[in-house]
């Protein structure tokens, strides 16, 4: 005689039980991307398509005439062209660096929604991350400003060579990366301010950098194995179609990097979250047992 079925509990990722070694941080974070990965992969590929658009606006019109333009019948002078080109770009860049805020904020919100068992909404999401863009664009530089920075030092010393600088020059900011970086799921699953944001995830990443560090160069190990056999593959497109110029091998880089950075993005965030409420769980046990 069979037993009657019994009801299924939403399944929740979040609160932790207990804090997690480095290890489970990942497993818990894998966990949180393979359950929400079909709802934040529309975001992701749009948040990395945004973040392209500096390098596909430089590919396009960089050097091209068209950014010259013409006024008022005739070419622009070079210095005035050059001007207008690097203004042209500047707008480009701070465009694409408000998008990708407003992006990660409702990729986090849904992460957050998902880790807890509830329902996600986008009217909600995308309601609460405009309400909260200004202010999220303070803490998302704190959180994320480093690696956007080593990024943006090695496309312009070699774009196609980007990620791989960054990594290099990574190094020596490890620790400010690791003792800020959860302020961005501070801010947008706490609904802190920015400040605040900021002052906790120094305070519970203060004692615990050497943690954040080995997650994030484990995250980062496990997104680097994508971004080379993207190099790889743009590698045997440039030896196939040798006679072909820069811009076909750009735009296979970009390709490439659009669908590895959808899938990764979503990822990071995820590690984020799980690590932040480690974080957080034991921060609060250290200040229980002090008191």
């Amino acid at each position: 005689m069979r037993s009657a079925p019994l009801p299924e509990a939403p399944v929740t990722l979040l609160p932790l039980p207990r804090p997690l070694m480095t290890g489970e941080v990942l497993d818990a974070a894998y966990r949180l991307f393979r359950a929400s990965l079909l709802r934040t992969l529309p975001y992701s590929g749009l948040a990395v398509l945004v973040l392209e658009l500096p390098a596909l606006y430089g590919a396009l019109f960089g050097g091209s005439t068209f950014v010259t333009g013409h006024f008022r019948g005739g070419l622009l002078p070079d210095q005035v062209a050059q001007f207008a080109s690097l203004s042209d770009s500047t707008v480009v860049f701070v465009c694409a660096l408000l998008l990708s805020v407003l992006l990660f904020g409702v990729i986090t919100l849904r992460l957050h929604a998902v880790s807890r068992g509830e329902r996600p909404r986008f009217r909600r999401e995308i309601v609460t991350a405009l309400k909260r863009w200004p202010a999220a664009l303070i803490a998302t530089l704190a959180a994320l400003g480093f690696p956007l920075l080593l990024f943006g030092v090695g496309s312009a010393i070699n774009p196609f060579l980007a990620t791989e600088i960054a990594i290099a020059l990574a190094l020596p900011t490890l620790w400010p990366m690791a003792l800020f970086i959860v302020a961005l799921p501070a801010f947008w699953c706490d609904g802190l301010g920015p400040l605040a944001a900021i002052a906790r995830a120094a305070r519970v990443s203060r004692r615990r950098t050497w943690r954040m560090v080995g997650a994030i160069l484990a995250t980062a190990c496990v997104v680097t194995v994508f971004y080379v056999l993207s190099a790889i593959v743009t590698g045997v497109v440039g030896a196939l179609f040798a006679s072909a110029d820069l811009f076909l091998v750009a735009l296979v880089r970009s390709l490439l990097g659009l669908v590895v950075g959808a899938f990764g993005v979503p990822f990071v965030l995820a590690m984020l979250v799980v690590a932040y409420e480690d974080l957080k769980l034991r921060d609060a046990e250290r200040r229980g047992k002090r008191a």
